[in-house]
């Protein structure tokens, strides 16, 4: 069955900050996908993510040794159909695709994982995919670390099944602080778990449309993503108890920094599950001290959706229909 929840390739783009050719030249990103704890809900059983959704589809871990594919130097906004494409009309069967999608930018860490039949076909994606232009870009194919249940993983942080570092910088009255302490990477449920779904285009426009969507600021700087996540999670705890954001975004760099204005800057965006519920959070929570002794600024958010439309071509036209390749070796 066609997975709908994956959206269509798309023509290539062209936007500078997607298609310069100056970044990510030294391709690092690390080989094993990376392992986020259980989530209470819309977690596989295996932890692992596929194409369509369905855990059963890809092969169990002991027993796809040399199948799993790393396919690195992507576009942002390449989505796992892209991908899907690329190994169809190159005469491989994809049993299974891993990828972390942003749900509110809908772009990717730039790799994913693809699982195909056998170590036999892994080799030969290597030799025939490798260097294949994918939505303007030669990407890079490799042989993946297969992932085996209780093996330690790189995780967001690029720790190890270890303790992460976790760092909030912000301002309190007599200057700016820094705070640091260590946290057990695997004590971590996201709100929205990226590489266990694959529903990330559901939260790109229908949010924001639907009046669903928060903007919070005046945040101190929070690292890593986990950190911020939780803090996010921790102001809703406190304030209102009764409501669950459903996905929280990365964490938003003011545009033009202003070191001379008291304050903290940082922002983020936050859905909800139900639009009548926004009004009651801007409510309890506008004007709130969060952990770091600053007053939070909450109100409906606007124009949040502006980049994800752009780059996926989502108010042009622009996106194509499954099967218009656009794939090419030089």
């Amino acid at each position: 069955m066609e997975d709908t929840s994956s959206p269509p390739p798309r023509k290539e783009q062209n936007w500078r900050s997607t298609a310069s050719t100056n970044w990510r030249v030294k391709d690092d990103t690390p080989r094993s996908e990376q392992q986020q704890p259980r989530a209470r809900t819309h977690r596989n059983q295996n932890g692992q993510s596929t194409y369509n959704g369905n855990s059963n589809s890809a092969q169990p871990a002991d027993e796809a040794a040399g199948t799993r594919l790393y396919i690195g130097n992507l576009l942002y906004t390449a989505q796992a159909s892209d991908i899907k494409e690329m190994f169809i009309e190159n005469g491989f069967n994809v049993v299974g695709i891993s990828m972390s999608t942003d749900p509110f930018t809908g772009r990717n860490p730039s790799y994913c994982f693809v699982d195909v039949e056998s170590p036999e076909e892994a080799q030969r994606a290597m030799s025939q995919l490798n260097g294949v232009d994918v939505l303007g870009r030669p990407v890079r194919v490799s042989l993946g670390v297969t992932r085996r249940q209780g093996q330690g993983q790189s995780n967001a942080s690029g720790t190890t099944g270890g303790r992460e570092a976790r760092v909030k910088d912000f301002e309190r009255g007599w200057g700016r602080v820094r705070e640091s302490r260590e946290q057990k990477d695997t004590d971590y449920n996201p709100t929205f778990d990226r590489w266990s779904r694959n529903d990330a285009t559901s939260h790109w426009t229908a949010p924001q449309s639907e009046g669903r969507r928060l903007y919070i600021g005046n945040m101190p700087r929070i690292e890593p993503q986990s950190a911020h996540d939780e803090e996010v999670r921790a102001l809703f705890s406190q304030y209102v108890p009764d409501i669950t954001p459903t996905a929280v975004s990365k964490q938003i760099s003011p545009r033009v920094p202003k070191p001379d204005q008291p304050g903290n800057q940082y922002y983020c965006f936050v859905d909800l599950e139900r639009s009548e519920d926004i009004d009651t959070v801007i409510g309890a929570l506008d004007g709130k001290e969060g952990s770091w002794g600053g007053a939070v600024r909450v109100n409906r958010a606007k124009g949040s959706d502006r980049k994800v439309i752009k780059e996926q071509g989502l108010g042009s036209g622009e996106r194509r229909t499954f099967g218009e390749g656009n794939w090419r070796r030089d």
